[in-house]
């Protein structure tokens, strides 16, 4: 089932490779790229063969429940600045290669877009719905590396390291003219180390993987901390389909239909409150959990396509959010 020829494209993410390390609930979940079949949003701990390497693009696609009219207005009277989205774009383009058997490395460059934002605005002593409109533009590039300290017949366990760099847009402006605050830019402007653990386990046609996964975010663009994140992801994946009915770890020749793979999974994510110039924002932050069922298809030459639905079944937010209704994801990638 984890089949280091075939084709993983999830869109980390970050994930960004990993993600994109914020503390709302409007931001793309953590995933990484590693050509590993079998789940979505887990990272295995199974890396890449020397010299190899995947090549893909992925997108995310996040709807949240419009915050209405009449709450932003009372907090905008009360001076308190929260905002609402409607929905969160996150496409990303990745590379990784295997350095060694055990050591595999990669880059992840997303393109981020959050639409319609509407904020809380005072106006006089008087609260009002100020429309800010979309903000879109070129995210944080980030680079991992994963290195196998356990590999044997059904068992990978692996560590995982990386950075997110500050190379994301920073500057996007709302409709009348006024920077998006911190937290609705494409970029963080913040250098965010991550370190983690992964693992796999085949039993047959079955697959167990999981992963944690650690997030240190530093200051940014507008004196912000975006607040340290946690993500955990657990997966079984099941093989329903390889050819001849068996299963083929390296699948060197051509079938139009390589393997097929369904996958269910819990993806969690434990963020810090944003922090602005030292002040504490106590709308931001919270636990997520996604119930995410999903499907991978391996072709010939070792193409693959993938997606996954993601429904919150654990929506524990901050203060006065913007909730996640669902979550799409869906991708294509090539190995070579």
């Amino acid at each position: 089932m984890f089949n280091i020829k075939n084709i993983l494209i999830a869109g980390l993410y970050f994930v960004s490779l990993m993600y994109v390390p914020v503390a709302m609930a409007d931001h793309a979940s953590p995933s990484f790229e590693t050509g590993v079949a079998g789940a979505i949003m887990t990272i295995p701990g199974a890396t890449l063969g020397k010299g190899e390497f995947v090549l893909g693009t992925s997108v995310q696609f996040v709807e949240f429940d419009d915050i209405p009219d009449s709450i932003l207005e009372a907090f905008g009277a009360a001076d308190v600045h929260i905002h609402s989205t409607d929905n969160l774009i996150n496409l990303k383009a990745n590379l990784a290669f295997g350095v060694t058997d055990n050591f595999t490395i990669g880059v992840s460059v997303p393109y981020v877009e959050r639409n319609n934002i509407r904020a809380a605005h005072d106006e006089m002593g008087v609260g009002e719905v100020e429309f800010a409109g979309d903000s879109a533009g070129l995210g944080d590039v980030s680079a991992f590396g994963q290195f196998r300290i356990l590999h044997d017949a059904t068992r990978d366990l692996a560590l995982l390291g990386g950075i997110k760099t500050p190379t994301g847009t920073t500057r996007v402006r709302e409709e009348e003219g006024e920077l998006f605050e911190a937290d609705h830019q494409p970029g963080s402007g913040s250098r965010d180390p991550f370190f983690g653990l992964s693992y796999n386990r085949i039993l047959g046609k079955l697959g167990f993987s999981g992963n944690i996964l650690y997030t240190l975010t530093t200051e940014g663009t507008q004196q912000t901390d975006l607040g340290d994140v946690i993500n955990y992801n657990l997966a079984l994946s099941y093989r329903v389909f390889s050819p001849g009915g068996g299963h083929n770890h390296h699948h060197r020749g051509f079938n139009v239909l390589d393997y097929v793979d369904v996958a269910l999974e819990l993806n969690g994510d434990v963020r810090g409150k944003d922090e602005v110039a030292g002040v504490v924002d106590v709308h931001t932050g919270g636990h997520l959990i996604y119930f995410s069922p999903g499907v991978r298809i391996g072709f010939g030459h070792s193409w693959a396509i993938f997606s996954s639905a993601g429904i919150p079944v654990v929506n524990d937010l901050n203060g006065t959010q913007s909730d996640p209704e669902f979550r799409l994801i869906g991708g294509i990638s090539k190995a070579f």
